[in-house]
């Protein structure tokens, strides 16, 4: 059975990941880190890594916050998650545990 997507969704449906997202995974390999996560592995129940919005990273501690600060200060992503830091939508919300050895970043 297929899932119905909702038409907000589908309005944003590109066929793959988005520019955004890609050009973000482009920028982390550039830095030395591996995309270990996409669409895979074990996340949240709703986590935006089941819709297709969002990655893991994961290098050397400096390789991860050297992409994190990056990604904080060049990307408007809707969440950056790495050690005890949260950024949501631009803002420092409480960090969430289980990022010590990856970046999350999504869209």
């Amino acid at each position: 059975m297929l899932e119905t997507i909702a038409t907000d969704d589908l309005d944003a449906v590109h066929g793959g990941y988005s520019q955004q997202l890609f050009s973000a995974m482009q920028q982390a390999v550039r830095m030395g880190l591996t995309i270990d996560s996409t669409v895979t592995g074990g996340h949240a129940r709703n986590s935006m890594h089941y819709k297709g919005r969002a990655f893991d990273a994961i290098g050397t501690e400096r390789q991860m916050q050297g992409f994190y600060n990056w990604a904080a200060t060049h990307t408007h992503a809707h969440e950056l998650i790495h050690r005890n830091h949260f950024l949501k939508d631009g803002r420092n919300v409480h960090p969430i545990g289980g990022h010590n050895g990856h970046v999350h970043f999504s869209i």
